[in-house]
């Protein structure tokens, strides 16, 4: 897994990335008008927020409405522990994760799974999690219903008054 590079975000960056977070198919003419720029500087931030990986433009899809009723929290204990980024490459391999990340504490990785149903999710456990070589032990919560989901609102963290921010972004 690679180190991030730094870059350099402002005010005028932020307010882009709150405008297409409010509404993903806002127009550049619509967000210059709005934050009173040129369209230009709004296609040029937008181009290098995309280029620099901070914006990925996804289409983003309702689980549950589109049958994947089983949603599950997974932490999973690595042993030893130098198989650690072995067993987090074989996990990204699996289509059903839809998050993964390294963790402190008790537990060395966390991944959400998405499946179609319980039985779906106790298959995909059984045949492609546990038996990758490394994983000692899994621990799963299965979530009943979700009540919220939210990417995380860009807008709360950058103030108005700070000029510019630093900002670690993971080139793949």
């Amino acid at each position: 897994m690679e180190q991030g590079t730094s870059i350099s975000l402002d005010s005028l960056d932020f307010s882009i990335l709150a405008h297409l977070q409010e509404d993903g198919r806002k127009s550049f003419t619509d967000i210059a008008e709005e934050m009173g720029v040129s369209v230009g500087t709004v296609r040029n931030r937008y181009n290098k927020l995309v280029q620099e990986n901070v914006l990925h433009i996804i289409g983003w899809t309702d689980p549950v409405k589109a049958g994947f009723n089983a949603y599950a929290r997974v932490t999973v204990d690595v042993k030893p522990i130098s198989k650690l980024d072995a067993v987090a490459e074989a996990l990204l391999n699996i289509d059903e994760i839809s998050f993964l990340a390294y963790t402190s504490g008790d537990h060395d990785l966390e991944i959400n799974l998405q499946c179609k149903d319980n039985k779906h999710l106790m298959t995909l456990m059984h045949e492609s999690i546990n038996t990758i070589d490394g994983v000692h032990d899994t621990h799963t919560t299965v979530y009943f219903q979700v009540l919220k989901w939210a990417s995380h609102d860009v807008g709360r963290v950058f103030t108005e008054k700070a000029e510019t921010k630093e900002v670690e972004v993971q080139h793949s």
